[in-house]
């Protein structure tokens, strides 16, 4: 049979020809050592140009595209494309990694930069900038950077460019700020490709047009024209000044202060070509270095610049495909799509002969095009008489060599292209390959099909580069594409087969390859496909061509014999032999797996609920129940459990996870516990801080120290200590299901492991940074790299599953347990030896420090030398040495041994079946813990599913899984009794009370059997139920028996003939039952969650007083409620400590103990009983309930209000107004004769705005209501309580310390007062403030002087003896400690968004109306509100009149009033309308007043017939509601902007609309807020559809437009912008809708209101003067903005 193994022949890259100039720049520098650094394809080249070597760095998996490297010349940090790409920063001497960084970028890494400091910059998807060290992370606009570099001279300064712009970055903290360079007079705005950065903040930049760009700070303070003839690609700082490249070919040196040096121009030099393009340039004293387009590298020396020497040449354009190496010379030849076929010599490293658009350098002997479509396969036959061709034209064409090159046959068998051919030594038949997968041969020269395979039988074939055939069928991995794999060759002399394929992979395979999934080794240096493989004439390299990369590879090929004599390499040469041994196949030529491996293997971690769901589904269900919410319920018992002992320990799936503590006891676990067992005393504490099964744990080698992890979705790692169990760390955020294996480490790292599941993890005790991972079918050894770790499959012959790994005496030594049995002794990543130690997997290994110590599935312990060359002594797990103080019987002999561990002179050993023994090294063996019981190894056959005792205690009744049922005796667990009449599992098992005469059987079949015990007879079936039986219950005369079922049913029948009864509900309260285990009745209504449709109460258990009833459900909750529990939702006590689903709870025939048995986690714990008068609060007690109701501590509007607040950005899901039609951008304009638009304007000038910022009001905010004071906690409730607590224990209540709910608390550790604040009646004694001592029992209270009926206080903080108050009405007020004096520092509107703004015709001040029914008045100079109005409905629109003396108001309701600015008196009021007034407007000649409505309606009032406000017409036909209107200087028109996306004009004030849109193009407008019309079609952005436009207004100089959106920005246009898309300045400030925006007078500010935010900003607008700006990019406003909040820094 064919060797299916890796053979042991292996290749190391020995040469790379080929430079990255395509698509890439600044990737080319000399290092320290003068070497030469640059990258091809995925690999890191290190040239050595004194003593021709190279050296590479392999630890990229996809193209490299990015370089930089260190000031100190020796690391270098390179980055690459794909979907997750990484950053590897190397070191350029050992090329070792040095660090990893990863997890923030997409797609690919286009540039990078060092700082003196090591800091790495990091410029993703020409996108995104990562700063590391200091992470920071930085998006930056969608727009091209091509270069990005640290200012040397400036520390926490960067610099970068690219498509029109270059911005100047600050770091500060992690923060960083950029500002953009400002170009100014002196050179014009366009893309920058390249930067340096000199002293005194000067920093210079290469343009595309040619010319060098020098910045003073973020100022162009002079142009260097003309410095290159274009784009200046690459620029390079050094000592003696800089060196910059262009696409002009040209190198031009300068001094310090950039000033010309000399010029170098390429192509004129020997080795010039026209097109040179320069792409990368390094200068280092009379040497430089220079990178092209086309894929050189050039040295040039300064003194002799007109002869450049060529160090590295490779293809360019294009891909690369062709491929050929001489019979009988170290020669290989390249063809490319670039036009040229090159030479290689491959014993020099060299370049022979380069032949560029096939010119004649060759003689040519003849040229023959036969074909239309591309020759893809060249093959002379080997006796050299003739040539096959083989195209894509489906056929390959015969040609005979002597008869200058005459057709002499032709194979037409193909049905796609020819990929692959192969000729018979003899020259007599050609095989072939095509695109169809097909392999087909024919006879030479005639090219006839061969269609008989006896034919072939005998034919031996001269070389075999065809994929197709028998012969390398196991080169194929699985599901794999017909054309994955491109080239192969075989080696027949080594009988070693070589393949290249899509995905950038080298692999060596033996030859033949017969069997599917061979195994292989892989090498790793191509980014993309490899197009052809070929061996040299003389088998002793391998060369590889790169499609994509264009880069060819020459490996070195190490024959059997020398590569076991080079197992231990120098380090950089491990990392050059990046070979790794795999299979497709991931169950070949394995032995038979064990099962109890397989079991583990297969096990999943996956829930469909998991716990942190739990919130979320409630949250779901608290709509639908929230009626029953506010019914009263009975509370919690007064009453609780604590954990009183465990009996088990998680072995069955799990390893490993028992130790020592220092102290001597022993610490596992169990279900969600870790435990800590004291072995003298019998006593157990426990960690219960995990919520979900434990499966791993680990302890610290040092201290008390343990760390375990869990099941979870987002799973977590707990770190906490033994003495006290308390959490020293949660740690989380990596894993998800589940964490399987841990160890303690002094490293902080993260990585991918293995594709296969990991059993076992162990970290070098002697060198941290290393560790080993083991698990199925692998082995891995790890070591650290910066901030990632780098992983090595241990080198085997055959991969074992490795079940447990330590390491041994020294660094280097690790032992692992096979699943064979086998231990495993391995040097560094090396097998040395295998040793075999037990009969079946070996589980568990620990080590000594002299010797070993194991355990296997033999239940064999054994002890080990340091070398594992001798056996010192065996215990075998067996009933009969266990000692006489054993706490129990082992359940089988020689049990499964799955963790082991030694300390204070003992063995402790874990077994599969959750037993834990103590072995003496003298020999007894003592048992400890156990969780199952005595009986099943004795007399169950088949699974237990249920038992019972007799009412006298002597019997026991046990129901099995195959429906039969056994009574034995209860003491000496003899057999009495078994019946077998069900199918299906006895699911229930109940004797009758007092006598015991009767026992009933509920089983899966959906029955249940009455038998009379005395006669061993069955007398009785209970019939009629819908499901399968799950709960029994007698009644105490043993007469009736109530049972609940699956589908829901409670139902009762007579005994013992099993007569069904009908109850009523009110009559089963009055039964006096025995017991009460059923979950379903009126009786127990209340322990059914609100999520009940998730999870099930699947046990329940009255005590004997009947008065707590304990229940178990599906998430592993053990609950604990009043009884009767009736109603829904009742109040609960919960414990958690079981992992999963509940199965059963029993309380103790005294009611001091419950019982609960878990499902999966296979355990029994014991809690005991804690009556009210000597409970403590413990960790697992807590009150809960699953909906929250008046009786929770009362009901308060605010509190309500808060709680039903959804936190979603709305501005990305919905639209402030529901607008209907076809939006601005999307409607098709019609032709127009005349396009002139006409609007008032003033002389002509352009503005600047710089942004500045104030914020009128603030809003309440949510606050946790906490402070802390000699290890106290207060906590303020929703009742006005605050509630004193010691660590977790409630220790006191100050009643009503607030008559409303406590919001707030502050404290300081200077005098350590307490200041609280929440909702109450301000009356003389104080009010919703108040200052207490530390204790928390007397106080001060403050009185705030609001003028509100009730001050609710939502956040306080003290200083230098004033309080600061936040309060829900957005009042920010400043309180005196000792005078009680009340300065409002800040005001607001608080309920509702703020839809109107008014802006005063002459001064600075405006109003704003809120839907809080106040309209205010507010100074823009004085920062503060002037005045307010209370108009007692919610308000929608405000404007004021011409001479400003007069204010109209909108209302909601669909009134408006008039208010004159004086005496703040109503002047009028009218309400024509119902529905809300969106905006009101006087004419400009005050004689008019138009109200538009939402009920798609502009009512006109005429103002001169008095405050009568008769409406005198009104517009009709109006499409949807009215948003904004203006009216035209002249005051005969009034347009209007619809909620139909429709701008309609009328005619004031007879209400005509206007429809002829000349008349409408020469209407001038007094105002422009309409967002709809031709003059504002630019305004509209790409990303509106699902936000809108909703507010603008042209400035008075009638230049510039500012428009609000629903996104919450603020953006400057130019005025107008008819063209679509126009350009624009935006600003930041509101948080989402913004409702209406305003110029106030003299276009000095810009006043915004926000809707949900409830906020007015203004912005100051400021006016250049510059009258050079006018030409600058007119379709950019020459304008922004700045916000007033930081007027002074200006």
């Amino acid at each position: 049979m064919a060797d299916r193994t890796a053979p042991n022949c292996r290749l190391r890259l020995e040469w790379v020809y080929g430079y990255r100039g395509h698509q890439c720049r600044n990737n080319l520098y000399y290092t320290a050592a003068k070497e030469i650094v640059y990258f091809v394809a995925g690999v890191g080249v290190v040239y050595n140009t004194r003593e021709h070597k190279q050296k590479f760095y392999l630890g990229h998996n996809d193209d490299i595209i990015s370089l930089a490297l260190h000031p100190e010349r020796v690391l270098v940090a390179t980055g690459q494309v794909g979907k997750e790409p990484y950053i590897c920063v190397w070191d350029s001497y050992t090329v070792q990694t040095v660090s990893i960084l990863k997890d923030m970028h997409t797609h690919g890494i286009s540039c990078l930069a060092f700082d003196l400091d090591g800091q790495v910059s990091v410029l993703s998807n020409k996108k995104d900038f990562t700063l590391y060290r200091k992470l920071v992370f930085q998006p930056f606009q969608i727009i091209t950077i091509f270069d990005i570099s640290w200012d040397l001279y400036q520390q926490s300064k960067l610099v970068s460019c690219g498509v029109k712009h270059i911005k100047f970055w600050s770091l500060c903290g992690n923060a960083l700020t950029p500002k953009r360079g400002v170009f100014g007079k002196n050179g014009d705005l366009q893309t920058i490709l390249c930067l340096a950065c000199a002293k005194d903040e000067i920093t210079y930049s290469g343009a595309l047009n040619g010319d060098i760009y020098v910045w003073k700070g973020i100022s162009l303070i002079r142009t260097v024209q003309g410095a290159h003839g274009s784009g200046i690609f690459s620029m390079n700082a050094c000592e003696e000044g800089f060196a910059t490249g262009g696409r002009d070919g040209c190198i031009r040196l300068w001094d310090l202060n950039f000033k010309p040096i000399t010029v170098i121009d390429l192509r004129e030099t020997d080795q010039g070509y026209k097109g040179l393009s320069v792409r990368s340039v390094c200068w280092r004293g009379d040497h430089i270095l220079v990178g092209t387009q086309d894929s050189e590298i050039f040295e040039v020396v300064v003194h002799d610049r007109t002869k450049p020497f060529l160090i590295m040449q490779g293809h360019c354009e294009g891909e690369l495909w062709a491929l050929a190496v001489h019979p009988t010379k170290p020669l290989a030849m390249t063809g490319s799509d670039d036009r040229s076929v090159r030479i290689f010599y491959l014993v020099q490293y060299s370049l022979s002969l380069y032949l560029y658009s096939f010119c004649r350098d060759m003689t040519e002997v003849v040229h023959i095009k036969d074909r239309k479509e591309a020759i893809h396969e060249l093959k002379y036959s080997p006796d050299g008489a003739h040539l096959a061709v083989g195209s894509n034209d489906n056929s390959v064409d015969i040609y005979g060599v002597v008869q200058r090159y005459k057709k002499a046959g032709e194979c037409v068998g193909s049905s796609s292209f020819i990929t692959h051919m192969d000729w018979s030594t003899d020259s007599k038949y050609l095989q072939t390959n095509d695109g169809n997968g097909r392999r087909l041969f024919y006879r030479m020269p005639s090219g006839k099909e061969v269609t008989n395979r006896e034919e072939l039988k005998l034919v031996q074939w001269s070389s075999w580069t065809c994929v197709l055939g028998s012969e390398v069928n196991g080169i194929w991995p699985k599901y794999s594409d017909i054309n994955d794999i491109n080239s192969v060759e075989a080696n027949f002399n080594s009988q070693v087969l070589v393949t290249a394929d899509d995905y950038g992979l080298v692999k060596l395979f033996r030859y033949p390859c017969v069997r599917k999934g061979a195994k292989f080794k892989k090498y790793l240096g191509h980014s993309a496909h490899i197009t052809n493989v070929r061996w040299s004439h003389d088998y002793q390299w391998v060369i590889t061509i790169g499609g994509a990369d264009h880069s060819v590879f020459q490996w070195k090929f190490v024959p059997e014999r020398k590569s076991k004599e080079t197992l231990h390499l120098a380090p950089q040469e491990t990392l050059v032999d990046s070979h790794s041994e795999e299979s497709d196949s991931d169950q070949s030529d394995v032995p038979e797996m064990d099962s109890e491996i397989e079991q583990e293997t297969q096990l999943t971690y996956r829930r469909q609920v998991y716990k942190e769901d739990l919130p979320q589904l409630k949250e779901q269900c608290k709509e639908k129940h929230r009626a029953m919410a506010m019914k009263k319920r009975e509370r919690a018992p007064a009453s609780g459990l604590r954990l009183h002992f465990i009996h088990g320990y998680r072995g069955y799936d799990c390893r490993s996870n028992l130790f020592y503590t220092q102290t001597g006891e022993i610490v596992y676990h169990v279900a969600a516990v870790g435990v800590v067992y004291n072995r003298q005393q019998n006593t157990q504490r426990f960690y219960l801080g995990h919520d979900d099964d434990i499966l791993c744990l680990a302890i610290h080698p040092i201290k008390d120290y343990v760390a375990t992890g869990q099941v979870g979705r987002d799973s977590s790692i707990h770190v906490w200590e033994t003495e006290f169990l308390k959490p020293l760390s949660v740690l989380k955020g990596f894993h998800q299901f589940g964490v399987c294996a841990l160890d303690f480490s002094g490293i902080h790292s993260h990585t991918q492991g293995s594709k296969d599941k990991i059993f076992v993890i162990k970290v070098n005790p002697y060198m941290p940074d290393k560790l080993i991972t083991a698990g199925v079918k692998h082995m891995k050894f790890w070591h650290r790299a910066g901030g990632g770790l780098i992983g090595k499959k241990g080198s085997m012959g055959k991969t074992e599953t490795m079940m447990c790994a330590v390491y041994g005496w020294t660094e280097e030594m690790v032992f692992s347990g096979t699943c064979t049995g086998d231990i495993c002794i391995w040097r560094d990543m090396f097998l040395v030896k295998t040793v075999k130690a037990h009969d079946g997997p070996v589980f568990s290994m620990h080590a000594l420090e002299k010797g070993f110590v194991t355990g296997g599935k033999d239940g064999i312990v054994a002890l080990w030398d340091d070398t594992f060359e001798r056996c010192l002594k065996t215990y075998a797990i067996k009933r009969a040495v266990l000692a006489p103080g054993s706490k129990g019987l082992l359940l089988e002999d020689n049990p499964s041994i799955r963790a082991i561990s030694l300390g204070h002179g003992h063995i402790l050993v874990g077994t599969k079946n959750g037993e834990i023994l103590e072995v003496e090294k003298n020999g007894p063996i003592t048992l400890l813990v156990q969780v199952k019981h005595r009986f099943s190894c004795q007399i169950c056959l088949t699974s237990g599913r249920c038992c019972c005792f007799s009412p006298d205690g002597k019997s026991l009744a046990v129901g099995l899984n195959d429906g039969s049922f056994l009574i034995v005796n209860a003491e000496t667990l003899e057999d009495l009794v078994s019946f077998h009449h069900r199918k299906d599992i006895i699911s229930d098992i109940r004797f009758s009370p007092v006598t015991g005469k009767y026992l009933a059987v509920a089983s899966g079949d959906s029955l249940v059997d009455i038998y009379n015990v005395m006669s061993s007879k069955r007398v009785g079936v209970c019939k009629g139920s819908m499901n399968y039986i799950t709960h029994l219950d007698w009644d105490k005369r043993g007469k009736l028996l109530q049972v609940n079922t699956s589908a829901k049913e409670q139902l009762f029948f007579e005994a013992p003939r099993g007569k069904k009864q009908t109850i009523p509900a009110t009559e089963v309260d009055k039964i006096d039952w025995s017991t009460w285990t059923c979950v379903l009745g009126s009786s127990c209504e209340g322990i059914w969650p609100a999520v009940s449709e998730v999870t099930e109460v699947t046990s329940a258990c009255l005590s004997n007083d009947r008065k707590l009833l304990a229940t178990g459900d599906d998430l592993g909750y053990v609950k604990l409620f009043k009884y009767p529990v009736k109603g829904k939702y009742a109040k609960f006590k919960q414990y958690m400590a079981h992992s999963t689903h509940v199965t059963n709870v029993r309380w103790s025939h005294d009611d001091s103990l419950l019982a609960s048995v878990g499902g999966f986690d296979t355990c029994l714990m014991i809690w005991s009983h804690e009556t009210e008068g000597r409970r403590e609060a413990r960790q697992c007690d807590s009150e809960e309930s699953d909906i929250e109701s008046e009786d929770d501590g009362g009901y308060d509007s605010d509190v309500t209000r808060e709680n039903e607040i959804i936190y979603v950005i709305k501005a990305l899901s919905t639209n402030v107004r529901p607008m209907t039609g076809v939006k601005p951008l999307l409607q098709l304009k019609e032709p127009s004769v005349d396009e002139s638009i006409t609007f008032r304007s003033a002389q002509c000038c352009t503005m600047n705005l710089f942004p500045r910022f104030y914020s009128w009001p603030i809003r309440g905010i949510s606050a946790g209501l906490f402070s802390f004071q000699n290890n106290l906690t207060f906590t303020g409730t929703i009742s006005g309580d605050v509630c004193v607590w010691k660590e977790h224990i409630l220790v006191r209540i100050v009643a009503k310390a607030h008559t409303g709910p406590v919001f707030t608390m502050y404290t300081t550790l200077r005098d350590g007062l307490i200041v609280t604040g929440g909702k109450e009646r301000p009356s003389k004694e104080g009010g919703a403030l108040k200052l207490w001592d530390q204790e928390l029992k007397r106080c001060r209270a403050f009185r705030l002087e609001t003028g509100q009926i009730i001050d609710c206080v939502r956040s306080v903080c003290r200083g230098k003896g004033k309080i600061l108050v936040g309060t829900r009405n957005a009042e920010i007020i400043e309180v005196g400690e000792k005078n009680a004096a009340c300065n409002i520092l800040v005001n607001g509107h608080m309920d509702g968004p703020i839809w109107g703004l008014g802006a005063h015709p002459t001064r600075d001040v405006f109003l704003s109306a809120a839907e809080d029914g106040t309209v205010r008045l507010w100074d823009i100079s004085e920062r503060k509100m002037l005045n307010k109005v209370n108009l007692g409905h919610p308000a929608r629109a405000v404007s004021y009149s011409p001479e400003g003396d007069m204010v109209a108001i909108g209302m909601k309701n669909g009134e408006f009033i008039i208010l004159l600015v004086t005496s703040l008196k109503i002047w009028g009021k009218k309400r024509d309308q119902r529905s809300a007034i969106q905006d009101i407007r006087f004419s400009p000649d005050s004689r008019y007043l138009a109200v538009g409505s939402s009920e798609n309606a502009v009512d006109f009032y005429d103002l001169t017939l008095g405050p009568q406000l008769n409406r005198i017409n009104c517009c009709r036909d109006i499409p949807s509601f009215v948003m904004q209107m203006d009216f035209s200087a002249d005051s005969c028109y009034v347009q209007l902007s619809t909620g139909a996306y429709k701008r309609v004009v009328y005619e004031v004030p007879s209400g005509k609309q206007v429809t002829e849109q000349a008349v409408i193009d020469r209407i001038t407008w007094a105002t422009w807020t309409s967002v709809l019309g031709d003059e504002v079609v630019g305004i509209w952005s790409r990303n509106t559809d699902k936000a809108d436009v909703t507010c603008t207004c042209v400035s008075h100089s009638g230049l510039n437009i500012v428009t609000g959106d629903d996104f919450g920005m603020v953006k400057l246009f130019d005025f107008p912008c008819p063209e679509k898309f126009a350009k624009h300045k935006r600003f930041l400030g509101h948080s989402a809708h913004l409702t209406n925006i305003r110029f106030t007078s003299g276009d000095r500010f810009v006043v915004s209101a926000g809707g949900d935010d409830r906020r007015c900003l203004f912005w100051c607008h400021l006016f250049l003067t510059n009258r050079i700006l006018l030409h600058f990019r007119p379709c950019i406003p020459c304008s922004s903005l700045y916000s007033s909040f930081f007027e002074s820094a200006y």
